[in-house]
């Protein structure tokens, strides 16, 4: 299991040939990234600002029950900190299992969790202003 978060582009080949594939028969990703237009509005950057301290072990605690519940073999998440720019990749998860229902239902999951228990906000730029987004990123 690897699990980060960075200010830095996402290097999704570089995060999936880390991933652990040995036994697996499947490899669901999720790639969440920067819509060019929201609401109707232009949207320049999303920025993201993240409880440094406290995320990685957020992230390994969701990885982890990702692993067990899921039947995983092996899961990949990271997540953008900062400037990120439309058609840029703000997260990337990878699952693997010995079959694609465990691997896709795992993927799903874990994207839900993040969502729902990573300190992460987003703030939304835009021609005319920018704007937290409720919640969390």
């Amino acid at each position: 299991m690897t699990v980060s978060a960075s200010d830095a582009p996402i290097d999704t080949g570089g995060l999936l040939s880390k991933l652990d594939t040995d036994g697996a028969g499947a490899i669901v990703s999720f790639l969440g990234i920067v819509r060019s237009e929201n609401e109707g509005e232009e949207v320049l950057s999303l920025e993201f600002e993240a409880w440094e301290e406290k995320l990685p072990e957020v992230l390994m605690q969701i990885g982890r029950q990702a692993l067990e519940q899921n039947n995983l073999h092996s899961i990949s998440i990271t997540h953008r900190t900062g400037v990120v720019l439309p058609g840029e990749v703000i997260v990337c998860i990878f699952a693997s299992s010995p079959h694609r229902a465990e691997a896709f239902a795992g993927c799903s999951w874990t994207i839900d969790e993040l969502k729902r228990q990573a300190p992460i906000w987003k703030k939304e730029n835009t021609k005319s202003g920018s704007f937290w987004i409720e919640g969390l990123g």
